[in-house]
């Protein structure tokens, strides 16, 4: 190996491969392959051997409730002798003898934005699932216990650039571990004698932001029955996330207790549907404005539940030409049409401007 190198700048050409090596290792990290058993041990074995510890027994997982459920069980026996540091030791920063200067920061953060924010939304709905489901100590073993692949991909298509296009002198026995275990395994929770290795996913589902998303069905699948819904990439329960939210009632919002859930239902069926399936007390009405309460509904705050009634004020706005209805949400202390018109335009009152369409 020579020195350590600095990156102070790409050529235009090396630029545009940029995209294609975080394309290339985030299908990496999207397999919906079934794991070779046989090919994860030989790599999980030769990474144990690289740093100088005895073969583990290795189990594998068809999902990651069933792999937690085995977690929550030896957790307590093997959380002191957790091999983490080792894997992230030689994945992090000693395959290429790189300075991390603004320029290697900058084309990290163009390699794995992506891979990244689909590797939370996977992460996060799947804690999510668990905790649902019981696995109650969520966040802290599974987060902190587990180096699920697409990290190591993040790094890997790092590492792929710098030895493939920028020519950088490499470790190639650390590069071939880290390869064998990305292409290999998926979600890994390493430990001194013993190895839990979780299934892939079949085919997740994202939006065109990269968000974890399926409208009325799973996000993500696993072979044993366990699966996950995801609304734009917030987690759903299932009473919600396997009816299309064309089809959501406004009758649930009166009934969830998740302020982030309500919120998520308020934004997918709408305050039109919401004024029509729960009705409303008209407050006000200043011309074509009406000032509405919907009826029974009340705001939730986190911090204190039992001591707290917010109510839902819109502004219903008719068009006079077309008799098109709109609503606006505005905050629970406006009790006047106009001063809720004013509010929406920023402070004008719409005695100042022309309000008619």
């Amino acid at each position: 190996m020579s020195e350590n190198k600095i990156i102070t700048e790409l050529t235009p050409e090396q630029e545009a491969l940029i995209p294609v090596y975080r394309d290339k290792w985030l299908k990496i990290t999207l397999s919906t392959e079934r794991i070779n058993r046989v090919k994860a041990t030989q790599a999980v074995k030769e990474f144990y051997k690289f740093i100088g510890e005895y073969e583990p027994e290795i189990i594998f997982f068809d999902s990651p409730y069933k792999t937690c459920e085995k977690l929550d069980r030896i957790f307590t026996q093997f959380k002191d002798i957790y091999m983490f540091n080792h894997l992230g030791h030689i994945f992090k920063n000693h395959i290429c003898d790189l300075v991390f200067d603004k320029k290697a920061t900058e084309i990290l953060k163009k390699l794995g934005n992506i891979s990244f924010r689909r590797r939370i939304g996977i992460e996060f709905t799947i804690y999510n699932e668990l905790y649902d489901k019981g696995i109650d100590v969520y966040p802290e073993y599974i987060h902190d216990y587990s180096h699920p692949i697409d990290w190591a991909t993040n790094h890997g298509a790092f590492y792929d650039f710098c030895i493939s296009v920028l020519n950088l002198p490499f470790y190639q026995e650390r590069w071939d571990i880290l390869q064998r275990i990305v292409r290999e395994c998926w979600w890994v929770f390493s430990f001194k004698g013993i190895c839990l290795i979780c299934e892939r996913p079949f085919n997740p589902k994202f939006d065109e932001h990269n968000n974890l998303h399926a409208d009325g069905k799973p996000a993500i699948q696993y072979a044993d029955g366990f699966k996950v819904y995801s609304h734009h990439g917030i987690w759903l329960p299932e009473k919600y996330g396997s009816i299309p939210s064309s089809q959501w009632k406004s009758q649930w919002l009166l009934e969830e207790q998740n302020a982030e859930l309500r919120r998520i239902l308020i934004q997918a069926i709408g305050y039109n549907k919401i004024y029509q399936e729960l009705g409303a007390i008209e407050l006000d009405s200043w011309q074509e404005y009406t000032l509405l309460e919907i009826d029974n509904y009340t705001e939730l705050n986190p911090k204190h539940p039992q001591n707290y009634s917010e109510p839902m004020h819109l502004l219903k706005m008719t068009c006079p030409s077309t008799g098109f209805i709109h609503f606006l949400r505005v905050p629970p202390d406006i009790n006047s049409a106009r001063t809720a018109i004013t509010w929406i335009n920023w402070g004008i009152d719409p005695e100042d401007f022309d309000i008619q369409s």
